[in-house]
C-alpha cells in the first residue's frame, strides 16, 4: 500500500477548525497523517499534569475519516517548566556558557534528568494510544541528530565515564590520544576535558572520541524510546525522521539502525529549485542511507512543500518529487506542512494551505498524486530492490575530515555524493553500508574518501575482495587508524597489499600570482590553481574537476589509467587481483563523470545490467512486473527512446519508439 498525507499540528488551531481540515484531507484522498511532534507541553503543561483528552478527540476524528496516524513521541523540545526545574539540561556552548532555551532542540538529551522526564512522558503517551484504531506507527521523537551537543560539566563527566569504559586504563587512553604531544599527558581520567574551548579544538584523536561519545548518547536514547514501544506496544511499527547526516552534530546511524527502527524514515527536502542537482542527489542519497540494508520501504515523514521564505517548487515539481521518492523505495509522503503557520520560527515555511487556511494549487497537486498512487499499488510499489552495488558510508570519516581541513580539502559528503551520482546516472540501485556490519552480497563496493580505516573495516574490504568482489577505493581513503592517528605503515593503511600499491606523495597544483604593488614591494599571494590533470582511461581522456591527486607506486598492481599531463605520469587508477576478486584504487577524490566511466568498463565483465537508458536528469527503474517508471527531474522536455511500444498508466497515452516527457513529468510504462 502507498500512503499520501501530511503533518498536522492540531494544537496550533482551534478545535472547531479540526473537522474542516480533516475533511479537506479526506477529499484529497489522504490516508495518513503525522501528529504529535514538537508539542510535549500540550500534553503535559506542567509537571505530572497530563491533558490527553483534547488529543483523544483528534485521534478519534482521524479514525472516523479513515486516515491512519503516525504518532510522534514528542520529547524534543523539552517544556519550559523542565528547563526551569533542571537548568543543567539546557545546552552549554563551547565557551562554557549556559544557553537559555530560546529555540527548539536546546536540551541535552544525554542528561539523566531530561531522560527521566522524557521517558516518563513517552510511557504515558504510548500506553494511552497503543491500541487506538487510528494508530499506524509511533515516531521516535523528531529530528534527533539536529541541534547541537552540550559542552557542560555534566556532559564532560559522562564523557569521562564513556572513556573509562572504552579504554579501561589511563595508559591506554594516553596511547590512543598520543598525549605525549605538546605536554598533554593525563594523570587520571579526571584530567579529561571536552576537547573544545571557544573556537579552538583539541587534538584530532580527542575530537573523534568526543563525537563518538555524542553519537553513542543519541543512539542510546533512541534505543530507549524504541524499547519502550516494543515493550508497551508490541506489534506496533516504529519509525523516525532523524537527521544523522547533520554535518554540525549528527550521529552514526548505521552503527545501530537495525536494532532501533523497523520502518526507516526521513524528512525529504530536495530544495524548492529542482535544477540544484547537488541538493536533489543529496536528498536521494539520504533516503538510501536511511534504508541501509533493511528490506523495508522508507517513509517520507516530512515532504517539502515550501521553505524558509519560499512559497514552493515550480508547479508540477512537487508531484515530480513524490514520484522520485517512489523510485528511491518510498512508501509514504507526508507534506510539511498542512497549513502555513501564523507564528513561531517557521511562520514563513509555506504549507499545502496558505495562512488563511484556504487550499491552493499545492493542495491540488498533492491531491492529484495521492489519487494516482492508488493506480500504482498493483505495479510493484513500494519498490523491492536487490542492489548489486554498495557504497560505504562513514560517520567517523565525516567528522575526521571536517576537523582537519588543512589536509582534507574535499568535503567528505561531497565525495560520497559524487560516487553515488555515478551509480544514479546508470539508473541502478545501491545500498549504503557500514563496512563493520555489511551483511548482503554485492558485486561492487565503492569506498569514497573513507579516511578512517579501522581493522574491522579493513577486514571487511579484504574479505569482500578475497571472495570475488570488486572494490573501488578513492583518494583520501585509509589515511588514519581508529584513533585518528596517521598510519605508520604503507598507505592505504591496513590495505596496501590488497590494492598492491604504495600511496605516499600527493600533489596540489599551486602557483604564485603577483597582486598590487605596495611601497615598491610586490606582494605575492598564494593562489590555488584549479588546473586539472588529464587521465587516459582506455580510449578516452578525462579532465576531472579536482585539485588533488595521489602519486601511486605499483607493487603487485597494474595501471588501469594514467595521468598524461603531470610531471610524474603516474597511475591514475590501479587494479590488483586479490583472492578471487579485484581491488581498484583511484588516485583522485571521487568525481562523478570519471567514476561513471570507470564503472561502465566494469559492468559487462561483472554481469551488471544497467537500468533503462535515459537523458541526464531523467530517472528510471524497471519494476518486477517489467513495467518502467520514468521521472523527468528537469524543467525541460525530454525525449526517451524506447525498445518496444508501451502504454502510459498515468496518461493513457500510447508510445511507439519515443516517449516525450514534459518538464517535471512522470510516467509508468506498462
Amino acid at each position: 500500500m502507498l500512503f499520501a498525507g501530511t503533518n498536522y499540528h492540531p494544537h496550533d488551531w482551534p478545535p472547531e477548525r479540526w473537522r474542516r481540515d480533516i475533511e479537506f484531507m479526506r477529499e484529497a484522498s489522504f490516508n495518513i497523517v503525522r501528529l504529535g511532534h514538537l508539542c510535549w507541553d500540550s500534553y503535559e503543561p506542567s509537571e505530572g499534569n497530563f491533558t490527553f483528552e483534547w488529543f483523544d478527540e483528534v485521534m478519534d476524528l482521524f479514525h472516523e475519516a479513515g486516515i491512519q496516524v503516525v504518532l510522534d513521541i514528542a520529547t524534543r523540545p523539552a517544556p519550559t517548566w523542565l528547563h526551569k526545574k533542571y537548568p543543567d539540561i539546557s545546552l552549554t556552548d563551547t565557551n562554557g556558557i549556559r544557553m537559555e532555551a530560546q529555540s527548539r532542540y536546546m536540551e541535552d538529551i544525554g542528561h539523566p534528568a531530561f531522560q527521566e522526564y522524557a521517558l516518563r512522558f513517552a510511557e504515558k503517551l504510548i500506553g494511552r494510544y497503543r491500541s487506538h484504531p487510528a494508530l499506524y506507527a509511533f515516531g521516535l521523537c523528531n529530528e534527533l541528530g539536529s541541534g547541537a551537543p552540550s559542552y557542560s560539566n555534566a556532559a564532560r563527566d559522562r564523557f569521562i565515564e564513556w572513556l573509562s569504559q572504552k579504554y579501561e586504563t589511563i595508559g591506554n587512553l594516553n596511547a590512543a590520544w598520543t598525549s605525549q604531544r605538546w605536554s598533554r599527558k593525563l594523570g587520571s581520567f579526571h584530567d579529561v576535558v571536552l576537547p573544545v574551548s571557544g573556537k579552538v579544538q583539541g587534538a584530532p584523536e580527542r575530537v573523534l572520541d568526543m563525537w563518538r561519545f555524542y553519537s553513542d548518547e543519541t543512539l542510546a536514547y533512541m534505543q530507549k524510546l524504541s524499547d519502550l514501544v516494543k515493550k508497551l506496544a508490541p506489534g506496533v511499527r516504529e519509525t523516525t525522521n532523524h537527521w544523522s547526516e547533520n554535518p554540525g552534530y549528527g550521529f552514526d546511524y548505521l552503527k545501530q539502525y537495525r536494532e532501533i527502527v523497523d520502518l526507516p524514515g526521513i524528512g525529504f527536502y530536495p530544495g524548492t529549485n529542482p535544477e540544484d542537482r547537488r541538493a536533489l542527489t543529496a536528498a536521494c542519497f539520504f533516503m538510501d542511507h536511511r534504508t541501509g540494508e533493511l528490506d523495508e520501504p522508507i517513509w517520507c515523514l516530512e515532504f517539502q512543500t515550501g521553505d524558509f521564505g519560499g512559497y514552493g517548487s515550480p508547479r508540477k515539481a512537487m508531484r515530480m518529487y513524490a514520484y522520485l521518492s517512489l523510485v528511491y523505495r518510498s512508501q509514504a509522503v507526508c507534506a510539511w506542512t498542512w497549513r502555513s503557520m501564523l507564528g513561531g520560527e517557521e511562520q514563513y515555511i509555506f504549507g499545502l494551505l496558505d495562512h488563511d487556511g484556504v487550499p491552493g494549487w499545492k493542495y491540488d497537486e498533492f491531491k492529484q498524486f495521492s489519487e494516482e498512487f492508488k493506480l500504482l499499488q498493483d505495479h510493484g510499489f513500494p519498490r523491492k530492490t536487490k542492489p548489486e552495488i554498495a557504497i560505504a558510508y562513514s560517520y567517523e570519516s565525516l567528522k575526521v575530515m571536517a576537523g582537519n581541513r588543512s589536509y582534507y580539502k574535499s568535503d567528505y559528503t561531497h565525495q560520497v555524493l559524487q560516487a553515488y551520482d555515478s551509480v544514479v546516472r546508470a539508473n541502478l540501485d545501491c545500498n549504503i553500508v557500514n563496512l563493520r556490519d555489511m551483511r548482503k552480497d554485492y558485486k561492487i563496493l565503492l569506498v569514497p574518501g573513507h579516511a578512517v580505516m579501522d581493522k574491522a573495516s579493513a577486514a571487511a574490504i579484504r574479505s569482500f575482495t578475497e571472495n570475488g568482489g570488486t572494490v573501488i577505493m578513492t583518494a583520501y581513503s585509509a589515511k588514519v587508524n581508529e584513533h585518528n592517528q596517521v598510519f605508520d605503515t604503507t598507505l592505504p593503511g591496513e590495505l596496501s597489499d590488497v590494492f598492491g600499491i604504495r600511496c605516499g606523495a600527493f600533489t596540489r597544483t599551486r602557483s604564485h600570482t603577483p597582486s598590487e604593488n605596495a611601497g615598491g614591494l610586490e606582494k605575492v599571494e598564494l593562489r590555488l590553481e584549479r588546473e586539472r590533470p588529464v587521465i587516459q582511461l582506455g580510449d578516452s581522456k578525462h579532465v576531472p574537476e579536482i585539485d588533488y591527486y595521489e602519486i601511486l607506486e605499483v607493487r603487485t598492481a597494474e595501471a588501469m589509467a594514467t595521468f598524461t599531463n603531470t610531471l610524474e605520469s603516474s597511475p591514475a587508477v590501479t587494479r590488483n587481483r586479490y583472492g578471487k576478486g579485484e581491488a581498484i584504487y583511484v588516485a583522485i577524490p571521487a568525481e562523478t563523470s570519471f567514476i561513471s566511466s570507470l564503472l561502465e568498463q566494469l559492468y559487462p565483465d561483472l554481469g551488471i545490467i544497467k537500468g533503462p537508458i535515459t537523458p541526464l536528469g531523467v530517472v528510471a527503474r524497471r519494476l518486477e512486473d517489467d513495467s518502467v517508471i520514468y521521472v523527468n527531474t528537469t524543467g525541460t522536455e525530454q525525449a526517451i527512446t524506447l525498445n518496444k511500444p508501451a502504454t502510459g498508466l498515468l496518461t493513457g497515452r500510447r508510445f511507439d519508439q519515443v516517449m516525450v516527457l514534459s518538464g517535471y513529468e512522470a510516467e509508468l510504462l506498462i
